[in-house]
């Protein structure tokens, strides 16, 4: 199954009075490379997330975040440090009797002191939580997974097009390079007419000039490993190969090359031109390569 590198996804559950955020992001990337960021709480529990995704995914960048925050009332509501309070109070309380005339300290010359009020943060009970963060994680990375299929199976369309077109092309280009010689060798007839007048053709050297002009441009070799490449590409893209990123991208290069070496020996405009377009089909299905797992 092709898988597209790129894709994004997003989980929220709710159990136990907190709320656990997973965002997980995909990018392209040569290997597998995991970018965790959990809270401080929660750091333990990033080895077994890792391994997890080692476990489906082969290639790309995978940028997991999760956020976790408690929801219930008596996690966000602050609480009294009494300990803290009584001591401020005692300070108020001396510094009134060193200070005569001094009004008597009150409940709001207390209030003004905010470190008396605590909360209990995002602090998080790992034992607790771990069924509900494995679960949002897994949900994440099974949204993400379903993506990137996706997304994977509109490369495989684009692509499968791009595969026909040079499939005509190549054959357009092998059906002219028959025709190319023929008509070379009438052009070189008239040619030499031309220039001899009436003086009778040396048939035996034209033979060996029109021999020498098929052999150089001869492209059989590379029409067949051309072909054999598209074939390649096809079956990967149809077969269930994890991975098939890298063999594409080889193939892709291998076919640049063997249409580069057909342009190179053909001496024929319709087939320089066939060439052009070709390679320019050919970057396009490399660009798209790039994106696959």
């Amino acid at each position: 199954m092709i898988r597209s590198m790129t894709a994004f996804a997003r989980e929220q559950q709710e159990d136990q009075g907190h709320r656990i955020t997973v965002e997980v992001r995909a990018l392209n990337s040569r290997n597998l490379d995991v970018v965790l960021r959990f809270p401080k709480s929660c750091l333990e529990l990033e080895d077994q997330t890792r391994k997890s995704i080692a476990e489906r995914f082969h290639r790309g960048r995978i940028e997991v975040y999760v956020q976790v925050e408690g929801f219930a009332v008596e996690q966000k509501a602050g609480r009294v440090n009494l300990s803290l309070a009584r001591h401020y109070w005692e300070q108020l309380q001396l510094l009134s009797t060193e200070l005569p005339g001094v009004n008597p300290p009150g409940l709001e010359h207390l209030l003004r002191f905010p470190d008396i009020f605590e909360t209990s943060g995002n602090g998080v009970e790992v034992d607790a939580l771990t069924a509900l963060l494995t679960a949002a994680v897994g949900s994440a990375l099974d949204a993400l997974d379903d993506m990137r299929r996706l997304e994977g199976q509109a490369l495989v369309d684009d692509l499968r097009q791009r595969l026909v077109t040079l499939a005509e092309a190549i054959a357009l280009v092998e059906a002219r390079c028959t025709a190319a010689v023929s008509e070379y060798q009438q052009r070189l007839r008239e040619r030499l007419q031309e220039l001899l007048g009436h003086v009778q053709l040396d048939q035996e050297r034209l033979m060996v000039e029109l021999a020498v002009f098929a052999e150089r441009s001869d492209i059989t070799e590379e029409i067949v490993r051309a072909r054999s490449h598209l074939e390649q590409f096809q079956r990967l893209l149809q077969g269930d190969e994890p991975a098939p990123g890298r063999k594409l991208d080889f193939l892709s290069q291998e076919l640049h090359r063997e249409i580069t070496t057909i342009g190179s020996k053909a001496n024929d405009l319709t087939i320089s031109q066939t060439v052009v377009a070709m390679k320019s089909e050919i970057a396009k299905v490399r660009e798209q390569v790039q994106n696959i797992e």
